[in-house]
């Protein structure tokens, strides 16, 4: 897989992109109910976690290497 950057951020700051790529997937969690598929920086794996449990939406992830991996997040429980 090639990604291109989509938009250019103007600092190279681990932290900020980390944050920003939370934030994107929060957001869709919170207005999809179906499943959703993303890839992540590896490093975000704890953040994925926690917000497994926040959302009480179980995650499958697949690393591809030390970089990057794939996340699966369930679709929400009907009530």
């Amino acid at each position: 897989m090639n990604y291109v950057k989509v938009l250019q951020f103007d600092t190279d700051s681990p932290e900020f992109i980390r944050g920003v790529e939370v934030g994107r997937i929060w957001e869709r969690l919170k207005n999809e109910d179906e499943e959703v598929l993303v890839m992540i920086h590896a490093t975000n794996a704890e953040m994925i976690m926690r917000i497994s449990e926040a959302t009480d939406r179980p995650v499958i992830s697949e690393e591809h290497d030390d970089r990057w991996m794939t996340v699966t997040f369930a679709a929400k429980e009907r009530a």
